[in-house]
């Protein structure tokens, strides 16, 4: 990790949809000015993954932090408001 606190990191991030793992352990940093790509294949996770990000869902274990704050054990009225305060979303499709 470097000097600079990453503007959103993940620890271990696991998501299941029933008996199917969707997310197995993920663990990312990213710097304050750095560009992401996330790409795979479809039914890869990519969604998935960035839904934990932006707490539109809570993993099913590991951690999401943004700044210095923890927000995936966040309850639905917190993560409502980070939505609302802190995250702009551009969806593929119409939602």
């Amino acid at each position: 990790m470097s000097l600079k606190t990453p503007i959103i990191r993940t620890a271990q991030l696991k998501k299941s949809f029933g008996n199917t793992q969707v997310l197995r352990g993920i663990s990312l940093e990213v710097e304050p000015g750095e560009v992401l790509a996330i790409m795979g294949p479809s039914g890869s996770g990519k969604s998935t993954l960035l839904h934990c990000l932006a707490a539109i869902m809570s993993p099913s274990e590991g951690e999401v932090w943004l700044g210095d704050v923890r927000i995936d054990n966040y309850n639905d009225t917190k993560r409502t408001i980070l939505r609302r305060t802190r995250f702009g979303f551009v969806f593929q499709f119409s939602q």
